[in-house]
């Protein structure tokens, strides 16, 4: 039974693959992993099957543009600054507010975007050169 299912599990991975369901980036191995493993005797499920997915693509980079876009509209209609205000990390002598450390936080999220367009590219991991990836030359 174990090896049908296996079967019918990498059968549909390789019909996600040819269809072009999903979109890998080229300078890396379109894979997808998976591992099957028998129900824990320690656990009690009420459910026959269960699954775990994890996933880092470069797809996220559209949701921190989203962040970014609804952080600037609400920033620039000074919405919920006086809640923050009245923390002393944000508050300020003259009342204004010191909100440097959202833009720092801000300019973090813009440079992940960054980051991630970046890794789209054809050319990415040879911007590493002999270093490999997280040492730019």
């Amino acid at each position: 039974m174990r090896v049908f299912v296996l079967f019918q599990v990498h059968k549909s991975l390789q019909r996600i693959k040819d269809r072009r369901l999903v979109n890998f980036i080229r300078w890396n191995p379109a894979s997808i992993q998976v591992a099957l493993s028998k129900q824990s005797p320690f656990i009690s499920s009420p459910h026959k099957v269960s699954a775990l997915m994890m996933a880092n693509h470069t797809s996220i980079a559209s949701l921190f543009e989203r962040c970014i876009v609804q952080y600037d509209r609400l920033f620039k209609r000074k919405a919920f600054l006086d809640n923050y205000k009245k923390e002393p990390m944000f508050s300020s002598a003259d009342g204004v507010g010191n909100f440097d450390e959202m833009e720092c936080s801000k300019e973090v999220c813009v440079n992940l975007i960054d980051e991630y367009r970046r890794a789209e590219g054809d050319d990415y991991l040879s911007s590493f050169g002999d270093f490999g990836v997280g040492h730019p030359a």
